[in-house]
């Protein structure tokens, strides 16, 4: 029987350490920086609506990475 350990494995960590900045940047540029270059309104709604679905999209990319990427040895 295989024990699991209560710390998250490697895999789990790459992907967080791939996928967090990529999101969190991608909010930034998307939620204050574009909207701010283009003359638009920084509305909270839009923020708070916005900021899961980075962070979800982010995730998802650092998966895609660390799935389909070949490791560096």
């Amino acid at each position: 029987m295989v024990k699991k350990s209560s710390t998250m494995t490697n895999k789990r960590k790459e992907i967080i350490r791939v996928g967090l900045p990529w999101g969190i940047g991608m909010f930034i540029i998307m939620t204050f920086i574009l909207p701010y270059f283009n003359g638009e309104p920084i509305v909270l709604k839009r923020v708070f609506i916005a900021f899961p679905f980075w962070i979800l999209g982010g995730l998802l990319f650092g998966y895609a990475m660390n799935r389909w990427l070949p490791k560096e040895k």
